[in-house]
């Protein structure tokens, strides 16, 4: 599509009947021609200061007889074009200006019937939209945001009781797209083909597929265009509360969820924003539609403690391609993701039993067996030595019985153990059994 052909058919991306192909084309031209992204800017500036603020259901003998009127209207604007010579551009741009003036017209009437109204919901539908459309446009964004976290552990955890962590959101929306997403001590970033991850800490470095979330909660702000339309979709299908209002040029999307899992033992709750009883208010510049701002509470009885805030986002910035790749430290290489766990050791055992292997082979220094049940033990980096020699000729006092907890899809085993230094440690070792040879592999927590 070139300039011409873009300007003659902006105009339709403001009818809801246009086919998926020509929005695109016309999308993705734009997105590379800052003239023509100007052009739809001003336009669809123009007809949204005509479009009333409350979304309307009228009557149905209301709507038949705008339809005969404009009907009447579509006549007599097609004999005016052929006497004026209107282009097809303005008298689509007419068309639409119509039929905004006539809901104007109606809309004292309308307001008045709450029986034909589902305001929140049709408005949401309409932003959705608006904001997927405008999401196309940007080439590129900088998110900075602050967790209460621990910084080199997973992207989804949270707690109250846990220190605000700055994370940064690089993303060239450009093609192919890139992203990179930093909280200091776990850093994920995804270079057009493959994702990687790397942890500063344990000095390890893993490679996978653009398949695999390695960004867990936080791949909502890596796809802004559905933002809303994934939120809104998750209120449908849990019952959560959602609101939204519109003030001094912004509008504010909130949505309240219940904690979402099992919790007969508690040990998960409040350790993921799902987990959570939480409340997640988003905040959108009500003219370009693009995303500004979001705060998350967790929700435990009266107390409310903000875990997620976004401090700035910028768009359409200059990104270094450099800031995609992440430089390995001289001896550490990337290890290939993987789900293809064949150990026969720790198949058709309990999760109590993988426990008993997993620090009995601690206690023996029998480093081969507990590689099989956690990777990161048959690397032979300097971290993976020093925890080695850390956990080297521990004891086993006791392992407790399994239970469930949240969303977690395996089992948490309490163990108590002492190091050779005499230090006691207790705690819950996480092991899972959900890969396709239902090979136990243990997960976290020691």
């Amino acid at each position: 599509m070139d300039f011409n052909e873009c300007k003659l058919e902006m105009v339709n991306l403001f009818d809801k009947d246009i086919d998926h192909k020509s929005l695109t084309g016309l999308l993705e031209h734009i997105q590379h021609c800052p003239d023509c992204a100007n052009e739809y800017r001003e336009m669809e500036k123009i007809l949204s200061g005509l479009k009333p603020k409350t979304q309307l259901n009228a009557p149905i003998l209301l709507k038949q007889n705008i339809i005969i009127q404009l009907s009447k209207m579509e006549e007599m604007k097609n004999s005016t074009s052929r006497t004026f010579g209107i282009s097809s551009k303005v008298r689509k741009i007419l068309s639409i200006a119509a039929l905004l003036a006539v809901v104007l017209i109606i809309t004292p009437f309308v307001v008045k019937n709450d029986a034909f109204m589902n305001g929140t919901a049709k408005a949401a539908d309409i932003f959705i939209t608006s904001s997927i459309e405008a999401t196309h446009l940007i080439k590129s964004m900088i998110i900075k945001l602050k967790v209460r976290t621990i910084s080199d552990d997973s992207f989804a955890l949270v707690g109250t009781e846990y220190p605000m962590v700055d994370h940064t959101i690089w993303k060239s929306f450009e093609n192919p797209v890139k992203w990179r997403v930093d909280k200091g001590d776990r850093v994920a970033a995804f270079d057009g083909n493959s994702q990687y991850l790397w942890l500063p800490k344990t000095e390890e470095g893993i490679k996978a597929g653009p398949e695999i979330n390695f960004t867990e909660w936080l791949q909502i702000l890596l796809n802004p265009a559905n933002i809303l339309s994934q939120e809104q979709k998750l209120t449908k299908e849990r019952g959560s509360k959602l609101t939204m209002n519109e003030k001094n040029g912004l509008l504010n999307l909130t949505i309240t969820s219940k904690a979402r899992g099992n919790f007969i033992n508690d040990y998960c709750k409040n350790k993921s924003i799902e987990e959570s009883d939480n409340r997640r208010e988003y905040t959108f510049d009500n003219v370009t539609k693009l995303l500004k701002g979001l705060k998350i509470y967790i929700l435990d009885g009266k107390k409310e403690t903000l875990i997620v805030e976004i401090t700035s986002i910028e768009y359409d910035l200059k990104l270094d391609p450099s800031r995609f790749v992440i430089n390995l430290p001289v001896g550490v290489e990337w290890k290939e993701y993987n789900q293809n766990f064949t150990s026969e050791t720790f198949r058709n055992i309990t999760s109590q039993r993988v426990a008993e292997l997993f620090f009995g082979g601690m206690a023996r220094d029998d480093w081969k067996l507990v590689g099989e049940a956690c990777d990161f033990f048959s690397s032979t980096s300097e971290k993976a030595r020093s925890v080695k020699n850390q956990f080297s000729g521990l004891k086993v006092i006791k392992i407790g019985e399994p239970f469930k907890s949240g969303l977690y899809p395996g089992e948490f085993v309490p163990y108590e153990i002492r190091l050779k230094t005499g230090e006691l440690v207790k705690h819950n070792l996480a092991v899972r059994n959900d890969n396709p040879n239902k090979t136990w592999i243990v997960d976290g927590g020691y």
